[in-house]
């Protein structure tokens, strides 16, 4: 507390000769209005006039202003309809809180703007809505933290308080309050189930407080709230965002709203998360929604409540989205009638949370009828793990549908047959699928953004239809060892990642468009593919086209590739046969405008020289040639470089006397036996070591000078080189 104290009079800049309003904003029940009530004690005295105002919601607002005046004049028959408070207050120096506000009404009315108060007035407002302090214009706003549960201890003033309600309360000092006082002078047994109690129902009070803020929301905010509690707690914003925009919510307002209110906060990795009370009573009121059967909930994700549904057959149209996890169930059953009547379900996830545990094998036995189906029409977000059947439903289609995704699917062998309508789809993922041949018709899903095959080891045969798609960013078929062929992809100019690594009996690349401005990363290692005659068209940057001014990563290691392109597209991982490799390579064209390129990897390949212009990617930090074997000699390279690892290279007899290694350890050439400039490239390097070493500071010198000797570690340094770096630093000392 004394902490908070601190920063909040830090804000408040009481020696400041102008009028300053700080706002207070947190949670429900956090400790806004306790950490006011301390500062308005110890600050009060130094101010003419004083005034906490509290109770907002529950008086008019002629009687608060009324109530404002007389406080801070010290007059009780203060007539408001004959005077305002800026025409009272103008030139008076005042101390207001202003307790607890959700309208912006409330602001303009009780305190304006600064000019209604005299010099070194100070205007604290607490409030659970950020929104309202940056409408109104205050000077600096302080959020205040859950306590760490040592200062959550303090609180609580209880000696053995077990550590369990600390991590109930998390830090929220009125559950701390609330349950003291509950608890106190109860023995260990009474705090066991008092505890297990609350794991099943918030308390009533601390709810009751919370909720405050929920029901002050608009109604998209509302429906907002209570996903993220039901389902997407701990889950990637603009993944949620997409979801429940296509559920026809306003996200970008609702999710700022909620931030404001201190309803749900973002992680700094760009997840949704929230306090465990709030959601807490998100859940408690969609189960007031109908306490006895759960069939009539709008939103089920508890195992119980989701197998009795199923079980009895009683859900019903208010349901809107199952999250069942099927964790440590034997067996389950799932029938048409079932799902019958439940037509508006729009998000649905069937999963297993134990899937590391039990070593991906399924521990649960679904019954699934033949004719089983169920509502599609509303579906927005559809996700079963393990799906149990060969393909969907025969009538599966839905134009609403979004996200799409059946992982280790070891059944299925076909998604749909025929053309299917699936317009706003626009995520795909049956990976790990081993029994899929074939991919579906496409030609109805023009949105499709992501498709991923990966470990589909059965699949076949790639329908054509998925070359049209030209919105597609990335396509990973990865370890898809039975894949022999590939469509033209000739129309995917939206094309950011293609990946086929692993596809051993892939021959030669499909056909592509002569733009692609997007694709920035293309794996191709452990494939059969042996030239790139498709991709020829992809190196001519003459003129305008710079057709792969984005390609940062291409893989290709272990791969047969025998011919290389004029592009540089692979220039990423690749990996060139010693029967083709040229004396000097133009896979680096005069006009080339690869600018994004940052690291290039030619590990284990069987190349002989590099091309001549490699300095030509000035945006190139690391290169890798580890165990190229038949290389010969080094260009000279870009002076970005700041990385090169060429160990291994036996063959290396050169290196561009015109190269500068600008970071020293960072560049590796062991086992290169047949380099002969190494010696005098070395001595030139130390050379500079010395030339700048700062006077006494031999043990840095010597640092840099042994990571120097670690990077040409199969080489002998001349004596007279360290003798010339111990005189340089003696000579200075």
């Amino acid at each position: 507390m004394n902490c908070c104290i601190r920063e909040l009079e830090s804000l408040l800049c009481l020696e400041s000769t102008k009028v300053l309003m700080v706002g207070i904003w947190g949670m429900g029940g956090i400790g806004k209005t306790t950490l006011a009530k301390v500062i308005y004690e110890r600050l009060f005295c130094q101010f003419e006039g004083y005034c906490f105002l509290e109770g907002l919601k529950s008086t008019s607002m002629d009687n608060l202003k009324a109530e404002l005046l007389s406080k801070v004049l010290g007059d009780k028959n203060i007539n408001m309809g004959l005077t305002s408070i800026k025409a009272r207050l103008h030139s008076k120096k005042v101390l207001l809180v202003i307790d607890d506000v959700n309208h912006q009404s409330m602001l303009e009315t009780l305190v304006g703007g600064h000019d209604w108060f005299g010099p070194q007035s100070r205007i604290i407002i607490t409030t659970r809505d950020k929104h309202l302090l940056t409408v109104q214009g205050v000077d600096a706003v302080y959020e205040v933290q859950k306590l760490e549960d040592d200062n959550a201890i303090q609180l609580f003033n209880v000696m053995k308080l077990l550590d369990q309600i600390t991590s109930y309360a998390q830090g929220l000092p009125l559950a701390l309050k609330v349950l003291g006082c509950s608890l106190c002078d109860r023995n260990a047994d009474y705090w066991t189930d008092k505890l297990n109690q609350l794991k099943k129902i918030s308390n009533g009070e601390i709810q009751e407080v919370l909720q405050i803020s929920f029901d002050g929301l608009e109604d998209n905010e509302k429906e907002i709230f209570l996903d993220i509690a039901c389902f997407f707690r701990g889950r990637g914003q603009t993944f949620v965002k997409k979801i429940l925009e296509s559920c026809g919510f306003s996200m970008v307002s609702g999710i700022e709203n909620l931030i404001d209110k201190s309803l749900i906060t973002i992680t700094r990795d760009d997840r949704l998360e929230m306090h465990d009370l709030l959601q807490e009573v998100g859940w408690q009121i969609i189960r007031k929604t109908s306490p006895k059967e759960p069939g009539r909930r709008s939103r089920l994700w508890e195992q119980k409540d989701v197998s009795h549904i199923l079980k009895r057959e009683t859900g019903a149209q208010e349901v809107e989205g199952i999250f069942f996890d099927l964790s440590g169930l034997e067996e389950m059953n799932f029938t048409t009638k079932a799902f019958s009547q439940m037509t508006n379900l729009r998000l649905l996830e069937i999963y297993r949370s134990n899937l590391r545990d039990t070593g991906g094998k399924m521990q649960c036995k679904l019954h699934i009828s033949d004719d089983f189906k169920f509502h599609y029409d509303e579906l927005r977000y559809l996700h079963w793990d393990e799906y149990p059947c060969e393909s969907l439903p025969f009538d599966f289609e839905s134009e609403n549908l979004v996200h799409f995704c059946m992982p280790r699917s070891r059944h299925l062998t076909q998604l749909w047959k025929g053309q299917k309508v699936f317009g706003n789809l626009e995520f795909v993922d049956v990976s790990y699928s081993q029994y899929l041949k074939e991919t579906p018709d496409f030609s109805r899903a023009t949105n499709l953004e992501v498709l991923v095959l990966k470990g589909c080891t059965n699949l076949r045969k790639v329908h054509p239809s998925l070359g049209y798609l030209s919105k597609l960013i990335l396509l990973n078929l990865e370890n898809c060892t039975n894949l022999e062929h590939l469509p033209s992809i000739r129309w995917l100019v939206s094309l950011e990642t293609l990946i086929l690594s692993g596809c051993s009996k892939l021959e030669k690349l499909p056909e592509v468009p002569q733009h692609m401005p997007y694709l920035s990363k293309l794996c191709l290692d452990g494939t059969a593919i042996t030239d790139f005659s498709g991709w020829s068209e992809l190196g001519n940057f003459q003129e305008n086209s710079g057709n792969l001014d984005c390609l940062n990563e291409l893989n290709s290691d272990d791969s047969t590739i025998r011919q290389l392109p004029s592009s540089s597209v692979v220039l990423r991982n690749h990996n060139a046969s010693p029967s083709s490799a040229p004396r000097r390579s133009h896979f680096i064209r005069p006009h080339c405008t690869l600018t994004s390129l940052t690291h290039l990897n030619l590990s284990g390949t069987s190349i002989i020289h590099l091309p001549w212009n490699l300095e030509r990617l000035f945006m190139l930090q690391r290169l890798e040639l580890t165990n190229c074997r038949r290389l010969q000699a080094l260009p000279v390279l870009p002076s970005s470089i700041e990385r090169m690892n060429a160990s291994n290279c036996t063959s290396l007899e050169l290196i561009s006397p015109q190269s500068v290694f600008k970071r020293f350890g960072g560049f590796l050439f062991g086992n290169c036996f047949k380099l002969r400039n190494c010696h005098s490239k070395m001595e030139h390097d130390v050379q500079s070591v010395a030339s700048h070493v700062v006077p006494g500071a031999w043990r840095s010198t010597y640092a840099r000078v042994s990571s120097l000797l670690v990077s040409y570690h199969n080489f002998h340094i001349s004596a007279e080189m360290l003798l010339l770096l111990c005189l340089h630093d003696f000579c200075f000392s």
